[in-house]
Formats: structure tokens, sequence, C-alpha cells
């Protein structure tokens, strides 16, 4: 079976630029017990809330100046303005396992944010590929990984040929999986299976605790395939 791919320097440009571009959608805020953080909530859309190797408990706030969501499983909320043109910032106490947090977010019209709460006095040590001081520099670091079959030695990687099920005119199998502390790399190669030419929106392939998707070749002839990477937050049974 034909596998379809780019030239290195053109695969290497394709990934980063789609790692980038939901970037600017996840915003970092590193702080201790007791401390206010300042962040942005879109106006609209839901804002995902969570916790670096910590779950969220309880949340107290003005219920009328926002809506909420709990995802217990993960230990995580989802907010957003209860008025889509709201300005007037919310100040919401989070509180974890292990300490409190005071957030104030500021409703902007931006499309659905991640915010991500670091606690600094958590004091865990991280993995080499996951020190990096930027979030989203971390996730660069394995999707590279990912693409250039490069095996971290700090890092658990597990070879496989898991079928998954997708849509019944694609073909999904995972072939290898990247554990770290706090997210899960994956690689799969996907194949058009239908008798049609064949557009992949990566949009469709993001799911709740993924947190980048990349596809190499995102136009699919019948038979042909391509690699697809996803990197998501890992959970506890893994």
């Amino acid at each position: 079976m034909p596998m379809i791919r780019l030239r290195p320097r053109q695969a290497l440009l394709a990934l980063l630029l789609a790692i980038s571009l939901p970037a600017s959608a996840i915003q970092i805020l590193d702080g201790v017990d007791g401390q206010t953080l300042v962040g942005k909530v879109a106006q609209k859309e839901l804002t995902r809330v969570t916790v670096e190797r910590g779950r969220i408990k309880k949340v107290t706030g003005n219920a009328g100046e926002f809506l909420l969501e709990k995802d217990e499983d993960k230990g995580q909320i989802y907010i957003r303005p209860t008025m889509d043109t709201a300005t007037k910032p919310i100040n919401l106490f989070v509180t974890t396992d292990r300490a409190t947090f005071t957030l104030l977010l500021q409703p902007v019209d931006l499309p659905a944010e991640t915010i991500v709460i670091k606690d600094r006095a958590a004091g865990s040590a991280r993995a080499p590929i996951e020190r990096s001081s930027a979030y989203v520099r971390m996730i660069k670091n394995l999707l590279l990984a990912m693409a250039s079959d490069t095996l971290p030695r700090e890092m658990e990687v597990r070879e496989m040929a898991k079928q998954v099920s997708l849509w019944k005119e694609a073909r999904l199998l995972l072939t290898r999986t990247y554990l770290g502390q706090t997210i899960t790399g994956e690689k799969y190669v996907l194949t058009n299976v239908s008798g049609k030419s064949m557009v992949i929106a990566e949009q469709e392939l993001y799911q709740a605790g993924v947190i980048a998707v990349s596809v190499e070749n995102l136009n699919l002839r019948p038979d042909e395939s391509s690699n697809v990477f996803v990197i998501r937050e890992r959970n506890d049974h893994e």
C-alpha cells in the first residue's frame, strides 16, 4: 500500500505550522496557592480550565456571571460568560487537592480558549522533553520526535498495531504511543479505503483531552495513506 509523504523539510514546516495554529488559544497561568492569576475567557465560546498534574475539586464565584460545566472524570471545568457581550472581569476561586487559586478572567471576543494552571509549589520533577518553559514548546518537542521517528529515552514508547474505529471510508491504525508524565503522543496511519478522493479535516480528529492534531497529507486518493499525530493529556489508566 503506497505511503504518501512530504519531503523532510516540507513535512517539518507543515507540522510546525499545524501545531502553531492553536497555540494562541492556550494560556499558561503560573502561580502558587492564594495567588491571583489573570487571564482571558472567551465571550461566546466555552473556555476549558485545567490544572497541570492536578484536579479541580471546587469552583466558587458569582454564578450569575458565568455558566459552568464540570468534567468530573478529568477534574477540569468549562466556563462561559452568561452574556456573550460581557466585558466585566469574572472572579473565580478554583480549588484543587493542593491549593486554591483566584482567577481574574477578562471576557474577550476570541475563539475557544484553554487555561492551564501550573502550580509552582507542586514540586514534581518533569521528564526532559516536558521541561520546556512554554506548554506549546513541550508539545512541539514531542511532535517533532514523533515525526522524525525518534525514541526519546525519557518517555516510554510502545509499538503496536491497533485498529481504531473512525469513518467507514477510512482505516485508522495506531502504530506507536509515547507516554510522558503529563501527555501522551500517538502515531497513526490513516488510509483512504473508499473509491473516492478524501479531504481530511484535522478538526474532526479532536475529542475530549486532545491537545493537538497534525496530519501529514490532508488530501488522499483511494488507497493512499498518511501519518497522523495526536497529542493528548495522559489519563490515569496508562
